[in-house]
């Protein structure tokens, strides 16, 4: 959880203009964009961490894999964006966060993947991390 809130965190700016310019969401959309998508990569990454392939994090096969798992409309809903701006968030979204939890440390990564004690309430505590930026 601790992983991907500090990613969120540090490269929000960044993650928030890419989700601008790809998806055309304006900046206060793409901002609520932003602990929704990590809320639901954390579940999905959970639910998926047997099938993900670990050697090659940002793989296309992965990023598929994950936004099966995520459900873009009720992401869009939840933000206020048309659907297809969720899954265009989701796909810009997807392999940058990726990349960043690719060169995090191994250990963070295990645990919240599940492969190692402490993942506790984690999907709770990120959904209340509020407003990133501003």
């Amino acid at each position: 959880m601790d992983l991907i809130t500090n990613i969120l965190k540090q490269n929000g700016g960044e993650l928030v203009s890419a989700l601008v310019s790809n998806t055309d969401m304006g900046k206060d959309k793409a901002e609520a964009f932003l602990p929704e998508a990590g809320s639901s990569l954390m579940g999905a990454l959970t639910s998926r961490a047997d099938s993900l392939d670990m050697s090659d994090l940002t793989s296309q096969a992965n990023v598929d894999s994950l936004v099966g798992a995520m459900d873009a409309a009720k992401l869009a809903s939840k933000v206020g964006v048309t659907a297809e701006q969720g899954s265009k968030g989701l796909m810009t979204f997807l392999p940058m966060v990726l990349g960043l939890l690719k060169d995090s440390n191994a250990d963070d990564l295990l645990g919240l993947l599940g492969k190692a004690d402490g993942l506790g309430d984690a999907i709770g505590k990120l959904k209340g991390i509020g407003k990133l930026f501003g």
